[in-house]
């Protein structure tokens, strides 16, 4: 099941998203300073660094939630910094939120129809008037809306109310609901976070089966395990600054990254 066209997702030496110098304040307080770095097509990048270190400044930068002081952000090549949220989704960039944000009296299957609202082409008189391009349009989405259900191991619960759900299966939820917007990068914003371990592991497989579909992750996570397990590269900031990048094995071997977040020696090997 195919969650973007493969066409977008042909060989590509560039990179998908890249962030250049990027700066933003609060007042006088500088969450990021001179952030730099890239996200290749296909990834799985994981972002870590303590509370505080800017992570969720970043993510809100990259989706359009915050326009950047100074520097840039470009998308396939393209400058999005100060685009709006909705722009962004309509480009091929969805995230998650590190609060899970559902519909709660909505069902499971309306809140994944949300998602691929941007993906329809029905307007305010197509709704009206209901003819048969937009109820072709309406079956369709609803089978997509279905298939990602299945996708993500909540078929059995289309019709649930997302607010009954077990906070596991909302995480699944939200993810769901970014794929019905057939992303090119997802943004998962500490997506393990109050999960156990075993729904940690089984979420790290659904991971893995995303880049699987074609669509490169960018992943804020404190979950070491985890980020260590899935990710092809990772990206340390520490206090708004980016501290290094470098693969799972290079990071976990890095002295100021075990001193500061891992808490241990390198590893043996």
């Amino acid at each position: 099941m195919p969650i973007c066209d493969s066409s977008d997702n042909r060989p590509n030496p560039s990179p998908l998203l890249h962030l250049e110098q990027v700066s933003k304040a609060f007042g006088g307080v500088r969450a990021l300073t001179e952030i730099s770095f890239e996200v290749a097509p296909g990834e799985i990048q994981g972002l870590i660094g303590p509370n505080g270190a800017g992570k969720t400044t970043l993510f809100n930068l990259v989706s359009g939630a915050l326009k950047p002081d100074t520097g840039g952000i470009r998308f396939d090549g393209m400058p999005i910094q100060g685009r709006p949220s909705h722009e962004l989704v309509a480009l091929g960039i969805a995230r998650t939120f590190q609060n899970v944000e559902l519909f709660g009296s909505m069902s499971v299957l309306e809140n994944v129809l949300v998602g691929r609202h941007v993906r329809t082409r029905c307007g305010f008189w197509g709704a009206l008037t209901r003819h048969a391009a937009v109820r072709k349009e309406e079956r369709e989405a609803r089978q997509k809306a279905l298939e990602l259900l299945a996708f993500v191991g909540l078929a059995d619960q289309a019709d649930s109310p997302s607010r009954d759900l077990p906070f596991g299966w909302q995480r699944l939820l939200e993810i769901a609901r970014a794929l019905a917007s057939e992303p090119r990068v997802l943004l998962l914003d500490e997506p393990a976070a109050g999960l156990n371990r075993v729904e940690s592991d089984r979420l790290g497989d659904l991971i893995g089966r995303i880049r699987d579909q074609g669509v490169t992750i960018l992943m804020v996570e404190h979950d070491m395990g985890l980020t260590m397990r899935v990710c092809d590269r990772i990206v340390v900031l520490d206090r708004g600054r980016l501290l290094t990048e470098g693969t799972p094995r290079e990071i976990q071997r890095h002295p100021e990254v075990l001193a500061a977040y891992l808490g241990g020696a390198p590893a043996a090997g």
